[in-house]
Parts: structure tokens; C-alpha cells; sequence
């Protein structure tokens, strides 16, 4: 029998000290929540992939008519052909029943062909060498309660399959195995081709081993149970092969993998998703949204839960019609290597979002990782947008809700609301933010690099609270919004007399020429942004584009500001900015655009080829003035 542990999260607690907006910010960013990670402990049956055909029931199912009924606990090894019967189990309920596939082809034509009506746990063992097939036909003879059989196999109770054989599932009907408690596999080689879901355990779904390929019409899997101790799914290793036109791995309440090797595809992906648009009429900014939206109630997520989304380790290779990693509650990733591409988010929690470790690399989506607040303290991080890189926003979906006309219905800097940084590595290219906060943005440790705009619409960093720097190293192409004056480590601004083209290297040199900083951009950009802890206050640096030097900067203060030409900075900073939908105090070069490799952006041509396509780029409307701060 299974056990589940629920071990809550220890995450450290986040005191982010107060800015110079007077925001103060104290959260526990999982703790509070009462999350809790589900675990699952395999019994000794589950792994026994052994017998003894003396001790067991031989069944050659060539020579049975109709269906065959097990109605006691035992191991009963089948082989043959059953062309249109089922395999019955209707044993007591403290009955373990294994049913030991030996070259075993079942089938069907209106009904399950394996059904367990009662008994403690039904095991599959996949015998050695041995094919084995089951499948189903398209229409039962059921009334369709909810409770009925709906799958080639099904159990009313626990269904665990091991062994070093192989299992093929057909399923016309609807589900391939389907068990209304806890679905467990520790070995074989399986593979599903269902109407519906492929695997699906209520109670939970778990996996010490196997190797899958399931193609599903609806979910790949799926735990549906809305217990609090239901509802999971629990991966320590396998080989998932996963086609799904709805999620990939769906969990009501928590999905936790530790391990395992994954390529999944959701829906049609990436490429299948529909376009993206900002709609600017009235000029004021709705939600950012579908323009068509896929059928209402259709999720084409690859790894979903309800209330917690944990991976730590495991290598994924995704590509999602909608998002990559989504959690209607946290997120929580602390290793793995995950190479993602999303017709929408790569990673999305309703609430918090927090890396402590892996390897991240979104590839393409709309807006990279999103969260109520994202907390990066660890990890390698590389995430190329249509949209927004990194997003930290508020209400369901991450999306901030906005009011009339050039203004948001009472979005100030909200203390739930950040992005903090305290290690790690992020490299980020946006085709509007690279870092933005309907909050704040706290840079404590870690390397981050952002290709961004410059223009006061978008930037490289982008809140609507401060941005507090006590630690860490920061280089962009592209403005940064609202540096704090309380800021513990220094900061330089500079803004361009003329546009610097996408390639270009920029530099950072101390005064023994020794390379502080260094990054290539990768979009044209009229500003950038530099912060290291080896700034020190009343110290000369040299910025360098291509070589070329371009300015000698002392640091005088918390923030260092000029132009590259010698002239006055002119970022606009710390004027009243609009965000999408407004206008603020930018000066500067306008953007020429964020070219994408090869001409191609990652939303597959979505967005403005020139700035003079832009909405903002149009004069503001009459009687709206420049203040406000949009997202």
C-alpha cells in the first residue's frame, strides 16, 4: 500500500528591505502558502516482477470464451489471445491481484478489456521479454456515470505495473489506464494511444521507472482528485515520449519530479499557438491576451498543476501550444535541465515563482517566466521573448488589471509584487521588457544580461516601484527604470548619442584596464545599464563599445548618470513614465525595432518591424498627460 509524505517546503524567508518608495516587502515566498511537496512510498508488490508457475494460475486465454473472472487474490499468468472478452477481477477488498502479461493480446469491443471491480491493488507484471497488447472498441455498455469504466484498463482501486516487458494500449473509447486511486509504475515499456487520457490515477499518479510513449487526445497524464492528499503526481525517473492536444503532465493539486528524461509536445505545439496582440484602442492597455483564444476550458500546458509545480531534476525537452511549466499556485525549480519552447509562458505561477538551481533555456514564447513574484537565487537561465522575459504581476493569469485611458485601476508598487535576484545567471532577450515589475526589483548576487528597448514604452528593466541594488553583476542593452538612491552598490547609466547596432560589445574597464563587465547585445539599443560589486565610489571606469572607448565615468553616488558623447544623460530617469499606453520623460534614441536572429521573431512575425509601426510612436492623445506607470 502506498504512504504518502507530505513534507513541507523549506524555503528560506526573503526580507527585502525597504525603498525609495517607501514600499517594504516581508514574505516567506512558499512558506506562507502552506505548500507541500508529495511524495510516494512504492510497496514491496510494486517492484516484485517475480513468480512461481507452480504457485500460480496458468490462463491460456486462446482457449477461454466471453470474459474471465478472478474473483480471489493470487498471481495468474495469462498468455494468448482473448479476441472479445475482458479479464474481470472481482476479488475482496484486502485482495492483491497480480496478473502477470506473458505475450498476453486482449481485446474488447464494449468495454474495458482489463477491469478490476474490487480489490486492494491490481499489478500488471510485464513478464520478461514478452509483448503484450490490450485495446479497447469505441462504444461501451455503460449508462456514463461518472464512476463507470472508461478505459482499456481500469480499476476501481490501485493499479501498479512493473516488469521488463512491454505493454501496447489502444484506446477507442476514451482513457488507456485508468485507476480510480493511485496509478503506480516502477518498470516495463509502455506505450498509449488513447481517445482521452493516456495514464490516469484520481488518488495520484507515480513513477520509479519505465519507458513511455503515449499519444493522447486528451492528457498525457493526469491525476484529477480534489482531497488534499489526491491529486498528485510523483516522477523519479522513466523515459516519456509524450504527444497530448491537451497537457502533458496534469496535477490537481501537486507535481513533483525529481528525475527522468521527457520530450513532450502539447497541442499543436509552439508553432500552433495563436498570435498575441496588444490591443491599443482608446489608448489604454487591456490584459495581455490570445487574440484567439483556444476552446474555452482546453489546457495545452506541458507540466501543470493546481497548487504546486516542483521539479528538481530531470531533463525536458518541451514544446507547448500554451505554457511550459504552469502552476495555478508556485512554482518551485531547484534543479534539472529544461529546454523549452511555448506558444505562451515557459514558466508561469499564479503566485510565487522560485529557481534555486538547473538549467533554463526558453528558446521561444511570449513572456518567458512569470510569476505574482519570481525569486531567482540560483540556476542558469537564458530566456529569448516576444513579450516580456521576466514578469512579475499580479492577478489570475500574471496580468495587471487596467483601468480607463492611459491608467491602471490602482496598481501602485503592491509588496507581494517583486522580482528578486540573489544568485544564479540569467541572459535575457525581449521584444518588449526584458525584467518587469508591477513592484519592485531587488539585484542582491547572481549575473544578470539583458538585450531590451530603450525606449520609455519598454526597457531592459522595467517596474513600478524602485529598483534596489545591494549585490550582484548587471549589464544591458537597453534603459533601466528607477535605480533607488538607498541603493548599497553603484550603479551607472548611460545613455547613447546615437543607436548602437545589435552585436555590438560593450564593456565596462577599470582604471588598469582590467574588464569589469562585458556583454554582447543582442538588439540595437540607445541605453544601457551597469552595476558590479566592484564599483566603488570615487573610482573612474571606462566604458568601451566594439573596442572603441567611448566615456570615462567616476562614480559619485548611488547612481551614476551621463551620456556616452559627453553631453547629459537622457534616459528620462526618474520622470514619470506611462509604460505600454502612456508616455514618460525618455529622451534618447528612439529603438530601431528588436531584430530577432535571422530576421525572426520568436512569435513567428508577431510584434512592430520598426518603431514607426508602434502605437506609442504616435503622439499622445489630447488632455492625457505623462504620468503613470505601466507595465
Amino acid at each position: 500500500m502506498y504512504k504518502l509524505i507530505l513534507a513541507l517546503l523549506l524555503v528560506s524567508t526573503m526580507a527585502l528591505a525597504g525603498c525609495d518608495n517607501g514600499a517594504v516587502t516581508n514574505t516567506e515566498a512558499l512558506d506562507n502558502a502552506g505548500t507541500h511537496i508529495t511524495s510516494y512510498e512504492f510497496a514491496p508488490e510494486d517492484t516484485d516482477a517475480e513468480w512461481d508457475e507452480s504457485e500460480a494460475v496458468l490462463v491460456r486465454l486462446n482457449d477461454v470464451t466471453g470474459d474471465y473472472i478472478i474473483e480471489e487474490a493470487g498471481t495468474y499468468v495469462l498468455s494468448g489471445e482473448l479476441k472479445d472478452g475482458q479479464i474481470r477481477v472481482d476479488a475482496g477488498k484486502n485482495d492483491i491481484v497480480r496478473l502477470v502479461l506473458n505475450g498476453a493480446d486482449i481485446h474488447n469491443g464494449d468495454g474495458p478489456a482489463v477491469y478490476a471491480l474490487q480489490s486492494e491493488k491490481l499489478v500488471i507484471v510485464l513478464a520478461d521479454g514478452a509483448e503484450n497488447s490490450i485495446s479497447d472498441g469505441a462504444e461501451y455498455k455503460v449508462a456514463g456515470d461518472a464512476n463507470e469504466p472508461d478505459a482499456a484498463v481500469f480499476s476501481q482501486d490501485d493499479i501498479t505495473l512493473t516488469g521488463k516487458g512491454s505493454l501496447t494500449v489502444s484506446a477507442s473509447h476514451n482513457h488507456g489506464i485508468r485507476s480510480q486511486n493511485v496509478l503506480a509504475v516502477t518498470g516495463g515499456v509502455i506505450t498509449v494511444d488513447s481517445i482521452g487520457d493516456a495514464l490516469r490515477g484520481k488518488e495520484g499518479f507515480a513513477v520509479k521507472d519505465g519507458e513511455f510513449t503515449l499519444n493522447a487526445g486528451g492528457d498525457a497524464v493526469q491525476s484529477n482528485g480534489a482531497d488534499e492528499d489526491q491529486g498528485f503526481v510523483v516522477i523519479y525517473g522513466g523515459v516519456f515520449n509524450m504527444k497530448s492536444s491537451e497537457d502533458g503532465i496534469q496535477a490537481e493539486n501537486s507535481l513533483a519530479i525529481t528525475g527522468g528524461t521527457f520530450d513532450i509536445t502539447t497541442g499543436g505545439g509552439s508553432a500552433n499557438a495563436p498570435v498575441h496582440t496588444e490591443d491599443f484602442g482608446g489608448w489604454g492597455m487591456p490584459n495581455q491576451q490570445q487574440a484567439a483564444a483556444v476552446e474555452e476550458g482546453v489546457s495545452m500546458k506541458a507540466l501543470k498543476s493546481g497548487k504546486l509545480t516542483y521539479v528538481s531534476g530531470g531533463t525536458f525537452v518541451i514544446d507547448a501550444e500554451d505554457d511550459g511549466v504552469h502552476s495555478n499556485g508556485y512554482v518551485l525549480i531547484t534543479g534539472g535541465n529544461l529546454d523549452v519552447k511555448t506558444g505562451d509562458d515557459g514558466f508561469h505561477a499564479d503566485e510565487a515563482l522560485e529557481v534555486t538551481g538547473g538549467e533554463i533555456n526558453i528558446s521561444y514564447c511570449y513572456e518567458g517566466i512569470e510569476g505574482l513574484s519570481v525569486t531567482v537565487s540560483g540556476g542558469d537561465i537564458n530566456v529569448t521573448a516576444s513579450d516580456d522575459a521576466v514578469n512579475a504581476a499580479g492577478g489570475a493569469g500574471g496580468s495587471a488589471e487596467w483601468g480607463g485611458p492611459m491608467g491602471r485601476d490602482s496598481f501602485a508598487a503592491n509588496g507581494d509584487i517583486f522580482i528578486r535576484i540573489t544568485g544564479g545567471s540569467m541572459d535575457v532577450y525581449a521584444g518588449f521588457d526584458g525584467i518587469d515589475s508591477n513592484g519592485n526589483v531587488f539585484l542582491d548576487g547572481g549575473t544578470v544580461k539583458v538585450s531590451g528597448p530603450s525606449q520609455g514604452m519598454e526597457g531592459a528593466i522595467d517596474l513600478d516601484g524602485a529598483l534596489l541594488i545591494n549585490g550582484g553583476e548587471l549589464i544591458t542593452a537597453g534603459s533601466v527604470m528607477n535605480v533607488s538612491q538607498d541603493s548599497e552598490q553603484p550603479s551607472i547609466l548611460i545613455s547613447y548619442g546615437s543607436q548602437q547596432p545589435a552585436g555590438s560589445v560593450i564593456s565596462i574597464k577599470d582604471a588598469e584596464g582590467k574588464t569589469v563587465l562585458e556583454y554582447t547585445s543582442r538588439i540595437g539599443f540607445a541605453m544601457s545599464g551597469f552595476t558590479s560589486p566592484a564599483f566603488k565610489q570615487n573610482e573612474t571606469y571606462t566604458l568601451y563599445i566594439d573596442g572603441e572607448k567611448r566615456a570615462d565615468i567616476t562614480i559619485s553616488g548611488a547612481v551614476t548618470s551621463l551620456s556616452d558623447n559627453g553631453g547629459v544623460y537622457n534616459g528620462g530617469m526618474g520622470g514619470g513614465r506611462g509604460g505600454r499606453g502612456g508616455w514618460g520623460g525618455f529622451g534618447g534614441q528612439p529603438g530601431e525595432g528588436q531584430p530577432f536572429p535571422d530576421g525572426q521573431r520568436p512569435d513567428g512575425g508577431q510584434g512592430f518591424p520598426n518603431e514607426s509601426e508602434r502605437p506609442e510612436a504616435a503622439s499622445p492623445p489630447a488632455g492625457n498627460s505623462n504620468s503613470g506607470n505601466g507595465n
